[in-house]
């Protein structure tokens, strides 16, 4: 039995949410709540679960609370250097606030993941909520620049919390036909707020401080985490399966290492520090493997490595976002360098093209796939970041900036395009029980990608002009184009892995259609 308008609902509840159960991936039991607030929620949820739509209504209380965290993940980036100068701190210390929540969401996911599939990820969702609500608003109290990093990083470890829940949630709302549309609004949420957030929290920094956006995130996201908790309904669980603490411990040390020594060698340079920290993350990646191996409830099941629906999806993506990130990062560097010399203003106009292309292309992507096969947009996708990063290799000081533009647009395009399709073919190819972990892995190894390439092509840049004359402009525009086209052989790469994926059929179960 399939929801449909007109359904009627006049039964008791458990049986009402029987047709939402089976038109999607997992079981959603209403949650007991104190009885003191049990009328208010019940008759809210109530509302809410038997209209014909509820999985969409769901997601788009899941993608608000999204967007009011992500609201200031770019911002904080634009405005490091006057938090800095406000707090009487180093720029290099501040940026800890920025590279910071990548690490939390690299680490700290799976296990984020796993605790979701197990205990419910309602539970997760809103502990997370709560969690990154609470530290933003103590970020806007923040007195030096080691206090702004530390409440920063413990806002992050609440958004760590909510990623890999939101991804669960849409993909356990939606049938499996249905989930490459409802992950292309995804995307659309993950790349559009952060632009909204410069655009409009730009001009409130410089007129009221950097200390009111905060002041005004927290109480957003305390509003989503209320809102949240009155409609969204608890995933199934495990009951008392045990959780597997070594995995989640071992694991976390092994990326945590190996995230910090890339970071480390591509800041400054090969180190004692470096070497350490990469035996570190090897020997815990093998003690990880063998514990994994060995335990009863792994914490990401080992053969989910060995299912080409799940490596290959998860490799693509880590190649196509350590190109994507790494000229992210590349380009305003170029841009405003003494070899270009154009202003941070008209850079930020230009750069804007990417996030806003990204987040615009991801729903169309997710309407296209069922039509054209996530094989031809992951392809298509990675040929169009590759083709940008050619663009970029070959501009030079006095063309256009239309041309960097086009190019940016290129990638967010190929980005979008990429991005909903390969995480649904993820989702696809796991149990249903395993949605939160194994979305969460897979993010962890694309977060490990990104940062990677980040750090590999700025390492790279630098290495061209550190022999001879760093100010010289051709030894500038040639070191950044030497690097687009390394950037340009990663994606194709990506390109290149695109063809072991198995082609699916065409066409939608259309049991469940998604109105927006």
């Amino acid at each position: 039995m399939v929801t449909r308008p007109g359904d009627s609902f006049e039964h008791d509840e458990p049986a009402r949410l029987t047709p939402l159960t089976e038109a999607s991936s997992g079981s959603f039991p209403v949650f007991n709540v104190p009885w003191t607030l049990l009328l208010a929620r019940r008759r809210v949820a109530t509302r809410a679960q038997r209209h014909s739509r509820f999985q969409v209504i769901a997601m788009l209380f899941v993608l608000g609370a999204m967007f009011a965290v992500n609201l200031t993940v770019t911002l904080v980036a634009v405005v490091v250097p006057a938090i800095a100068t406000d707090l009487g701190a180093a720029d290099s210390t501040v940026v800890w606030a920025v590279t910071g929540p990548i690490l939390a969401a690299a680490v700290l996911g799976p296990t984020f993941g796993k605790l979701g599939d197990q205990r419910g990820h309602r539970l997760v969702f809103l502990g997370g909520l709560f969690v990154n609500a609470i530290f933003t608003l103590l970020v806007a109290l923040s007195w030096n620049g080691i206090s702004f990093v530390v409440f920063r990083l413990l806002a992050a470890v609440g958004a760590a919390a909510i990623g890999p829940a939101a991804l669960a949630f849409i993909n356990r709302l939606f049938a499996p036909d249905d989930r490459a549309t409802a992950l292309g609004f995804w995307s659309f949420v993950g790349a559009g707020s952060p632009v909204l957030g410069v655009v409009v929290g730009g001009p409130i920094v410089e007129r009221f401080g950097w200390q009111v956006v905060f002041w005004v995130q927290g109480p957003v996201v305390l509003i989503a985490l209320i809102a949240a908790a009155l409609v969204l309904p608890e995933t199934a669980k495990r009951g008392r399966e045990r959780f597997d603490v070594a995995g989640a411990v071992t694991l976390a040390g092994a990326v945590a290492a190996g995230l910090i020594a890339v970071t480390l060698a591509g800041s400054r340079g090969w180190s004692l520090t470096v070497a350490a920290l990469a035996v570190v993350a090897l020997a815990g990646l093998a003690a990880f493997t063998r514990i994994e191996q060995r335990s009863e409830q792994p914490l990401i099941p080992p053969h989910y490595w060995r299912m080409r629906g799940f490596a290959v999806p998860t490799g693509v993506l880590t190649l196509l976002f350590a190109a994507y990130m790494g000229s992210f990062v590349l380009t305003p560097l170029m841009l405003q360098s003494t070899a270009y010399g154009i202003t941070a203003a008209q850079t930020g106009l230009v750069i804007v093209c990417r996030p806003l292309l990204f987040a615009f292309t991801g729903p169309v992507a997710g309407y296209l796939a069922p039509r054209l096969g996530d094989r031809v947009l992951a392809g298509f996708g990675t040929f169009c970041v590759a083709s940008s990063m050619l663009i970029l290799s070959t501009f030079r000081p006095g063309q256009s900036l239309i041309i960097v533009a086009v190019a940016l647009g290129i990638a967010g395009i190929g980005a979008g395009a990429s991005a909903p399709v390969l995480s649904a073919r993820v989702a696809n190819t796991v149990a249903a029980e395993d949605l939160g972990v194994a979305g969460a892995a897979q993010q962890m190894v694309q977060q490990f990608g990104l940062v990677v390439g980040i750090q590999a092509l700025l390492a790279l840049q630098a290495s061209q002009v550190s022999g001879g004359d760093a100010t010289s402009a051709d030894a500038l525009v040639q070191s950044y184009s030497v690097t687009f086209q390394v950037a340009m052989v990663i994606a194709l790469c990506g390109f290149a892995l695109t063809l072991a994926l198995r082609r699916l059929p065409k066409g939608r179960d259309r049991t469940t259609p998604i109105a927006v």
